[in-house]
C-alpha cells in the first residue's frame, strides 16, 4: 500500500473514532448537561399514581421539565432508577438535569420543597404574610417589607395602586388574589408576590374596559369589592349589598357608609365594636368619614369583584344581618323600614339563644 493509501485509511479511522465518541458521548450530554424551561420559571406537574416510566417521561416533556423523553428512558434504564419513581405533585425549577428530576421524583413530593397554600377570600396582606410563614414559604417579615416597598410595574394594573395615599395602610391590600398557589419553601417574597400579582392580572385585565365603561375605576372597584367580601355571607346578597353601597355614595352629598367592617380594618380586627370604636376618626372608618375608605380592607373573591362591576338596580339604602343563622341579610329603602328590620334580628336573636339554652337543645 502507497503512502497516500496509508494516510487515507488513517484519516477514515480517525473519523470513525470521532464519529464513535459522538455516539457515545451524545447521550451522555442529553442526560447529564441537556436541561429545559426557562430561566427563573417553575413548572407544575402532577404525576399521577400508577403511571409508568414512558408516561412520566412524556408528562415531563409536555411541561418543558425535560428536553427528551429519549434520553429520559435511558437514563432510567442505564441507572436503574425507574422503579423509584413516586406520584405526586411536584414544582420543578427550569434549567434541571435530567439526573436531577429524577432524584427529585425519587423523593417524592412530600420530601420536595413545593408548597401548596390556598389563601381564603376576604384575607387581608397581612394574614397572608403570617399563612405563607406558617407553610414556610417565606417569613412575615420579608413578605411584608417587599409587599411595602417591592415594584411590580409590569402589571397593568400597577398603576391604580395608591401608592402615594398617605392613609393606604397596606398598598397591595385588595390586590393579591385568593386562589391556590403553588410555591417553593423559603421563596424569594419577590417571587411569591409576582406569581399572586400574575394572577391577580389574569382576573382584572379582561373587566378593565368593562369597569371604564361602568364609569369606576379600579381603586374604586376593588374597594367595594373588598367590603362586600367582609359583608356577604350569602353569594345572592354580594349584588344587593353593591347596590346599597353605591346607592348611598350617588346621593349628594354621599351618605356615610357606615359599614362596621371598615371599622374593624381600622383597628386591626377585633371581635365586637363598641360605641367608642365606631365613633373613632380613623380614615377607614365609615362612620366617622364620607364617601370610600382609603382603600381597599380586604383580597376580594371574583365572585364580590363582579359584583362591584355590576351591582344589582335597587333603591335600598339599608341593610342588616338577619341573625337567623342563615348568613343573609335583611334590606330596606327607608329608615323606618330598617328599624323594623333590626326587630326582626333581635327577635332572630333571642330566639336562636333560647334554643341554644334549651334543655333538648342537643336533641335537634
Amino acid at each position: 500500500m502507497n503512502r497516500r493509501g496509508l494516510l487515507t485509511l488513517a484519516i477514515t479511522a480517525g473519523s470513525l473514532l470521532v464519529l464513535g465518541l459522538v455516539v457515545v458521548l451524545w447521550p451522555v450530554r442529553g442526560m447529564y448537561w441537556q436541561t429545559a424551561g426557562r430561566p427563573g420559571e417553575d413548572i407544575r406537574v402532577v404525576i399521577p399514581q400508577g403511571a409508568s416510566t414512558d408516561t412520566i417521561g412524556r408528562l415531563l416533556a409536555q411541561q418543558g421539565v425535560i428536553g427528551s423523553t429519549t434520553f429520559f428512558r435511558l437514563y432510567l434504564a442505564l441507572s436503574g432508577r425507574g422503579r423509584s419513581l413516586q406520584a405526586g405533585d411536584y414544582l420543578f425549577s427550569s434549567g434541571l438535569t435530567i439526573p436531577q428530576v429524577v432524584s427529585e421524583l425519587s423523593a417524592g413530593d412530600g420530601a420536595y420543597n413545593t408548597v401548596i397554600v390556598t389563601i381564603p377570600e376576604g384575607f387581608t396582606v397581612r394574614q397572608i404574610a403570617q399563612l405563607l410563614a406558617k407553610d414556610k414559604v417565606c417569613s412575615e417579615q420579608a413578605f411584608m417589607h417587599e409587599a411595602t416597598h417591592g415594584m411590580f410595574s409590569q402589571y397593568p394594573f400597577w398603576k391604580f395602586i395608591a401608592t402615594h395615599n398617605k392613609y393606604i395602610r397596606d398598598r397591595l391590600e385588595g390586590y393579591l388574589f385568593p386562589n391556590t398557589y403553588y410555591f417553593l419553601r423559603n421563596e424569594s417574597p419577590v417571587a411569591v408576590i409576582d406569581k399572586i400579582l400574575s394572577e391577580t392580572s389574569s382576573v382584572l385585565t379582561p373587566v378593565m374596559r368593562t369597569i371604564k365603561k361602568e364609569h369606576l375605576t379600579l381603586p374604586e372597584v376593588m374597594t367595594v369589592a373588598s367590603m362586600i367580601e367582609k359583608e356577604a355571607k350569602l353569594a345572592s346578597d354580594r349584588p344587593l349589598i353593591a347596590s346599597v353601597i353605591y346607592n348611598r355614595l350617588h346621593l349628594h352629598p354621599p351618605m356615610k357608609l357606615q359599614i362596621d367592617s371598615t371599622t374593624d380594618y381600622a383597628l386591626g380586627g377585633i371581635t365586637v365594636l363598641t360605641d367608642a370604636d365606631l365613633q373613632s376618626m380613623n380614615p377607614y372608618n365609615t362612620y366617622t368619614h364620607a364617601g370610600l375608605p382609603p382603600g381597599p380592607i380586604a383580597n376580594p373573591g371574583w365572585a364580590s369583584i363582579e359584583a362591584a362591576i355590576h351591582p344589582a338596580h335597587t333603591d335600598y339604602y339599608y341593610y342588616v344581618a338577619k341573625g337567623n343563622g342563615s348568613g343573609g341579610s335583611y334590606f330596606a329603602v327607608t329608615y323606618a323600614q330598617q328599624l323594623a328590620n333590626i326587630a326582626r334580628r333581635e327577635s332572630n336573636l333571642a330566639k336562636r339563644a333560647s334554643v341554644a339554652h334549651s334543655p333538648t337543645a342537643s336533641l335537634h
